[in-house]
């Protein structure tokens, strides 16, 4: 259920989107996201075993690294076509894939309930009002010395476009603040940056990805 909240027609969009590209995206993903040094090192830290995904899509690469490692780990995604598609790729832990909206889904949890939350292209696509209250609540929900891993829009933006690179859908919603922005409203919430990594590949007719670990 969507927060009455959030700007529903954003949202909506977003959800549409995904649904109508679901197995092209799959198909296009790039592969190597989990292969990033960055989150080897999310991944590897011998207290970061339970672990939240935001936006995990169709579950690879990204769930399908966490069942590896064997981590307890929890992925959502808005997209209901997206989530069948992951739980039928791994029919034995289906019951990690939830169809839920990433703030309302953050608010309803207890507090200091994960050891980890990762996130990638996924909070360009909540309205920006929001993102503030959203890392609000991703520090609430992590224990201490808790870890994130996000990637983060470089330059403001905030709009739907109507071509997504080709992708086939009409519509997806776009929204972010700046690199500035990000970081000073983490370091205000108490996070501290352990690293940064720039990727240089083209996916989406993107060639610049920034990622940070918390």
């Amino acid at each position: 259920m969507v927060s009455k909240s959030h700007s529903v027609k954003e949202i909506e969009i977003v959800r549409k989107g995904y649904e109508s590209v679901s197995m092209k995206y799959r198909k296009e993903k790039d592969p190597d996201q989990d292969k990033i040094p960055l989150f080897r090192d999310f991944m590897d830290h011998e207290n970061n075993n339970i672990i939240l995904e935001l936006g995990c899509g169709t579950g690879f690469p990204i769930g399908n690294a966490l069942l590896d490692a064997g981590k307890n780990y929890t992925d959502i995604d808005l997209s209901e076509k997206q989530i069948q598609l992951a739980r039928n790729e791994f029919p034995p832990w289906s019951n990690h894939f939830l169809v839920a909206e990433k703030l309302e889904f953050c608010r309803n949890q207890g507090s200091e309930s994960f050891t980890g939350v990762v996130s990638m292209f996924s909070i360009r696509h909540l309205p920006r009002i929001h993102h503030a209250e959203l890392y609000d609540e991703i520090y609430r929900i992590l224990k201490p010395d808790g870890l994130l891993f996000i990637d983060c829009t470089i330059e403001p933006h905030d709009g739907a476009t109507d071509d997504w690179t080709n992708m086939g859908t009409d519509l997806m919603y776009w929204s972010g603040f700046s690199k500035k922005w990000t970081m000073r409203t983490l370091e205000d919430l108490q996070f501290k940056l352990i690293s940064t990594f720039e990727d240089i590949k083209t996916f989406l007719t993107k060639k610049r990805r920034h990622y940070y670990y918390f």
